[in-house]
């Protein structure tokens, strides 16, 4: 008879248990987030309410949202104040779930749960199968949870950031102006960033295969004001291509958090070496993880881009025939060698701290 740890076990039994609270938690996080009602709590006076009032604001069942309220408040989403029967938004959780802009806006990432969730019976059939699921089936939530989501990264820190660690493509943006390619620009913040912080750019072409992202970009930069600047394409970047050949060359081509994803990586940077100009740079951002099992299972990050990996990234990839099936747990190594395979001559990791991604320099 194997001798067991029961410590270990009840630990184990323990963690499942916090961990399925954290998966509802994060669904009724969601109900606020789509329904307004955080917004709703902040607006009232003095950011607080009672479920009749709230009710009165949102046009919602009174019932549901006292129920709901009364979750937020025993899971310290919000507060509540007994004597007066009143629910409260503290203004330093009102920055979580209200400011687009701000950093710590985390709460679009919860909209990746109902999305993992429906696509299940998919991925359960795709596992048996070796097939995958395509992109379109995860819905809106995950353009939502990408694209909103990864928004506060470019708006701070792209420009004020990343840009400045390859010095010679900045000075000469800044300059002379030129061209810039976003593969996998998603609902295109990362093209608005660059196109605000760098008045001189002629055109950035945007390039992503998802038709339902593309149209949310072509909204966002239509309110940004920048419209004239970006160019949006639905194509694979492998299938790209410039009818102008005298615009053809990009003093930039970037590919932020997108290369895993692609079912043919070495194809794509192949694309990349051949678009940009001399001169120019590659620069792509991909997830901060590490080389193996045992640096990953140690790291919040490791766990994290795993679960991804199993319910989102590869499956997406397994659509394809021949994929080369990355997944999101794509090491600098793994990187490195596409990037070789495909022409370039140097790989650099540059020296910018960033608590998701690590951001590489490709040389042709």
């Amino acid at each position: 008879m194997v001798d067991v740890d029961q410590n270990r076990i009840n630990s184990l039994s323990e963690r499942i248990m916090k961990e399925t609270n954290a998966a509802f938690s994060c669904l009724n996080l969601y109900l606020g987030h789509k329904l307004n009602l955080f917004k709703a709590i902040s607006e009232a006076p003095g950011g607080s309410v009672t479920p009749s009032e709230l009710a009165k604001i949102t046009g919602c069942s009174e019932r549901y949202l006292r129920e709901w309220l009364e979750s937020m408040a025993v899971g310290k989403y919000l507060e509540y104040d007994s004597k007066m029967g009143r629910f409260i938004l503290p203004a330093e959780h009102a920055v979580v779930f209200l400011e687009q802009d701000n950093l710590s806006y985390t709460i679009p990432f919860v909209c990746y749960v109902p999305s993992f969730a429906s696509i299940i019976d998919k991925l359960i059939e795709a596992f048996r199968s070796g097939g995958g699921v395509p992109f379109e089936a995860y819905g809106r939530d995950i353009v939502e949870a990408i694209g909103v989501g990864n928004r506060p990264m470019f708006v701070n820190w792209y420009v004020e950031k990343w840009m400045p660690a390859i010095p010679d493509i900045e000075r000469r943006l800044r300059q002379q102006g030129g061209l810039v390619a976003d593969i996998g620009c998603g609902t295109g913040w990362s093209s608005i960033a660059i196109a605000q912080g760098f008045p001189k750019i002629r055109r950035i072409d945007a390039i992503d295969v998802d038709p339902a992202s593309i149209e949310v970009a072509r909204q966002n930069a239509n309110k940004a004001g920048v419209s004239e600047k970006i160019a949006f394409y639905l194509s694979p970047i492998e299938e790209f291509y410039i009818k102008n050949d005298a615009e053809k060359k990009y003093d930039l081509v970037t590919a932020f958090e997108c290369i895993h994803d692609m079912p043919y990586p070495v194809k794509a940077l192949k694309k990349m070496h051949e678009i940009v100009a001399p001169g120019g740079a590659v620069l792509v951002a991909d997830e901060l993880v590490g080389e193996t099992i045992d640096e990953n299972k140690d790291s919040i990050l490791g766990q994290l881009y795993y679960n991804f990996s199993v319910l989102h990234c590869l499956p997406q990839a397994m659509v394809y025939p021949d994929s080369a099936a990355t997944g999101a747990v794509m090491p600098a190594s793994k990187l490195e060698g596409y990037a070789k395979k495909a022409g370039f001559s140097r790989v650099d990791v540059l020296p910018i701290d960033n608590p998701l991604w690590r951001f590489y320099r490709l040389t042709p």
